[in-house]
């Protein structure tokens, strides 16, 4: 089976993303020719100039294309020889950053891109702070543009400096920087010419020298159920395991409750397989006294080895409501498969996302599109980890209704 990568592309609007994912599906063979042709029109359609047509592969609504902005988060499939990758488009204007928000929390890995005429915007920092926010660790900075300042090296260095400096300061440091331009195809899929004075990696090189991601199969199991299904006769517990191997004959404790089980068997598409890892969807089986009482949001872990069950947690937020969020606010708390009702105790810290200063010390409200420190109790047990112990139960959305307002991560139990 083939190694696969997801890594979610950010930037500014405008530096050149939409461009790049044309470039990268061109490349590498991934996009039909018809598909490009219908590209070439829709772009001589709107009086675009040649080359324009890479940016309007993804951009498939005529609303995006007369706008020139990518409105919706996409995913974008291609291979090396390498191995298998998932391009994930996050948007970059601020009214969309709730789905660049979606978009990089199902991340391996980022390629933040900057033009390189225009160095380092609002968007820039923003899209940093939320990469080192999500726990996206693996980050190629990608200089595109750089047809637009002759190939020259001197620009390159300047501005690898300045975005480097950015990374560190919200905890991230750049695997690689790499110069382009996405438009002409030089420094994408192999060594441009044009670029004598680099000696690094071409951006699909710099890809595949990433290392790939590593299933967190040493762990206990943890099996969060996100539905059950009467089946011939069988209550079958579905959703994904998140860590560890989950194994028929295994004791597993049920929570909240605390109901020791036994899982009786593990179903997948009409066959029993010997064991599920991480990231499977599957069903289970289960003998005991709670297969009657299995519900949507329980989590299933092995005795003794059991996640935390908690109605207070510290959590880093990140608002994007744009009338923001009230200390002592009554909201919907949304994590892995659970979802229960919270309240936003405290805000000890509200934080500037664009210029990473704090602005305010036990605040009372944190606005729109600003991070926070923040404390949440939540009216019904909720079985949750600190992000940084395993990322799927210590990221949750907090939604006013059914707006999401808020992501956030836990830090603290």
């Amino acid at each position: 089976m083939r190694e696969s990568l997801r890594f979610v592309l950010v930037g500014h609007v405008d530096h050149g993303k939409s461009t790049l994912i044309g470039r990268l599906l061109c490349d590498t063979g991934a996009l039909a020719l018809d598909r490009l042709e219908e590209a070439k029109a829709a772009a001589r359609a709107l009086g675009a100039e040649a080359g324009a047509e890479l940016a309007f592969l993804l951009d498939h609504l005529q609303e995006e294309r007369e706008g020139a902005l990518t409105i919706d988060t996409a995913q974008s499939f291609f291979s090396t020889p390498a191995r298998d990758y998932v391009l994930i488009d996050a948007p970059g204007h601020a009214e969309f950053l709730r789905n660049m928000l979606t978009g990089a929390s199902q991340a391996d890995a980022a390629v933040l891109i900057v033009d390189v005429s225009r160095g380092v915007q609002e968007q820039t920092c923003r899209h940093a702070y939320l990469l080192a926010f999500l726990g996206v660790k693996e980050v190629i900075v990608a200089l595109n543009k750089m047809d637009l300042v002759g190939y020259a090296e001197a620009p390159f260095r300047r501005l690898e400096g300045e975005v480097e400096a950015l990374l560190q300061a919200v905890g991230l440091a750049p695997k690689f920087s790499v110069p382009i331009s996405a438009r002409a195809g030089e420094n994408i899929a192999s060594p441009s010419s044009l670029m004598g004075w680099y000696r690094g990696p071409s951006l699909l090189e710099a890809l595949d020298a990433l290392p790939g991601p590593v299933p967190p199969e040493d762990k206990p199991f943890v099996f969060p159920i996100q539905d059950v299904y009467d089946l011939e006769g069988k209550r079958v517990a579905v959703g994904r395991v998140e860590a560890g191997v989950l194994r028929p004959g295994a004791k597993a404790r049920l929570l909240p409750g605390g109901a020791v089980v036994k899982i009786s068997s593990i179903e997948r598409f009409e066959e029993q397989p010997a064991a599920a890892h991480p990231g499977e969807a599957v069903g289970v089986t289960l003998e005991g006294p709670a297969p009657a009482a299995l519900a949507r949001g329980q989590v299933l872990c092995p005795p003794g080895a059991e996640m935390a069950v908690t109605t207070s947690f510290e959590a880093r937020l990140f608002c994007l409501a744009e009338a923001g969020l009230k200390k002592g606010e009554e909201l919907t708390l949304r994590l892995a498969t659970q979802e229960v009702p919270a309240r936003l105790e405290a805000i000890s810290a509200r934080l500037d996302s664009a210029s990473l200063e704090v602005v305010e010390r036990d605040a009372t409200v944190l606005g729109s599109l600003e991070a926070g420190q923040a404390r949440l109790a939540t009216a019904e047990p909720l079985v949750a980890t600190r992000f940084s112990d395993l990322q799927p139960l210590g990221r949750f959305v907090l939604a006013r209704g059914e707006e999401i307002c808020a992501g956030g991560i836990i830090t603290g139990l």
